[in-house]
């Protein structure tokens, strides 16, 4: 009974002190160079410039310019699923379900009238679209990382851009231009 009690007592402090490898920017996102491929890199033009303009609907707080801007992305990540941009099919499917992930998102997206529910709803589609282009290993141009507080959310609200600096669209009255925290690419 002892050495049960040993064992189980060892497992658990074992357990306990086992810690997961931080990601190598303490984020939701990694980076995967391997995995890039120029047919994925090319498909994903359209959807990085449709978010942006969802990011304008957001910060101009425009519900009628952020649904349509919305329903053409939504367009756009409905009909990723069904293309295979990956010879590995492990990668393959995870591509394919982030597309699912982020479609979803946006359906969520298109049912909130609250800003306060857009604002939340907006940073889960940045996650799930820098979770993506990072597993793919999206390489065609930098995409800059922004990182903002709001309004007591512990990690603060993320998005994307093509540029080194952005307004911040969950502060619209900030017209301020901001850093962006991190490149995607370098990690």
């Amino acid at each position: 009974m002892n050495r049960i009690f040993i064992a189980f007592i060892t497992i658990i402090l074992l357990a306990c002190n086992n810690t997961n490898p931080p990601s190598s920017n303490g984020m939701l996102w990694e980076f995967h160079p391997k995995n890039n491929q120029n047919a994925f890199d090319n498909a994903c033009q359209p959807i990085l410039l449709t978010y942006q303009e969802v990011l304008k609907g957001v910060m101009a707080k425009d519900t009628a310019y952020l649904y349509a801007a919305l329903k053409n992305l939504a367009i756009l990540t409905d009909s990723f699923p069904v293309i295979s941009y990956s010879k590995d099919s492990v990668l393959s499917n995870e591509l394919k379900q982030g597309w699912v992930n982020i479609n979803a998102e946006i359906q969520g997206l298109l049912a909130e009238t609250q800003w306060v529910e857009i604002y939340k709803s907006t940073n889960m589609i940045s996650i799930q679209l820098i979770y993506m282009l990072g597993e793919a290993g999206y390489n065609r141009q930098n995409i800059y990382v922004f990182t903002t507080a709001f309004d007591g959310q512990e990690d603060g609200f993320n998005w994307l851009g093509i540029t080194k600096t952005s307004r911040d669209p969950y502060h619209p009255d900030n017209k301020e231009l901001i850093q962006a925290q991190q490149i995607l690419q370098e990690n």
